[in-house]
């Protein structure tokens, strides 16, 4: 459906996400991120599964590209946060 990459806030790490429509809701899938270096892999830490695709609350699955964007960005933020400090959010 649509590929795009992120520049993090920092401007120090590059993101390529992936949006793909699956009914109603569109899926992301991270493509390529930073190497998460000495940190727990752990999808439940990540937030990301090992097929790429970025976990997102259950029932809030974005219905639009835009809104896939803007949730990309923000698990980008939080993956590097998890990256630096080890402490993973639920």
């Amino acid at each position: 459906m649509a590929v795009g990459t992120y520049r993090s806030k920092d401007g120090q790490h590059y993101f390529q996400f992936e949006f793909l429509a699956d009914g109603e809701r569109i899926l992301i899938f991270c493509r390529r991120h930073p190497v998460l270096g000495n940190v727990d892999p752990d999808p439940h830490k990540t937030h990301l599964f090992p097929s790429g695709r970025v976990c997102i609350a259950e029932g809030k699955d974005p219905t639009n590209v835009s809104r896939a964007q803007e949730l990309a960005t923000q698990w980008a933020e939080y993956f590097l946060e998890y990256r630096r400090s080890g402490i993973a959010q639920q």
